[in-house]
């Protein structure tokens, strides 16, 4: 189930890739909370795990702050055991660099205002942190 919502998360981001976005946005919360149901399965790694939903979570707040609507999105990861967890690390560091070559692309825009083109290097940055501390 877990693996059906990153295809989704994906394809929906592919179809709409704004950066403000309700797509990214839901990319970005799903992944946290995806991180961090990691984190309480993988034991032997539960920190990289929670480091990289941290630096999610980080992303998601340099985002949000400047945007009007919010986007809320509970992800059901009841599925979630350690064996999941791990068939999922190539799949959610997919959606994670699919998300950071977003917003580093908005960020290199020069038609958009300087203040989000701050924010979206800022999210780009934050997810190359979580990509980096994915294991």
């Amino acid at each position: 189930m877990t693996l059906n919502l990153i295809l989704d998360l994906q394809r929906h981001l592919t179809q709409n890739p704004d950066p403000d976005g309700i797509e990214a946005r839901s990319a970005l919360l799903g992944a946290q909370q995806i991180l961090m149901s990691g984190a309480n399965v993988l034991s032997s790694v539960s920190d990289r795990w929670t480091f990289a939903s941290l630096s999610v979570a980080e992303c998601l707040d340099r985002l949000v702050g400047d945007l009007s609507d919010e986007v809320t999105l509970t992800v059901d990861v009841s599925d979630l055991t350690a064996d999941v967890a791990e068939e999922m690390r190539e799949p959610i560091r997919s959606l994670l660099r699919e998300l950071a070559d977003l917003y580093a692309d908005a960020a290199s825009e020069d038609a958009s205002p300087p203040w989000r083109r701050l924010a979206w290097s800022s999210a780009a940055q934050h997810l190359d942190r979580a990509l980096r501390e994915l294991p």
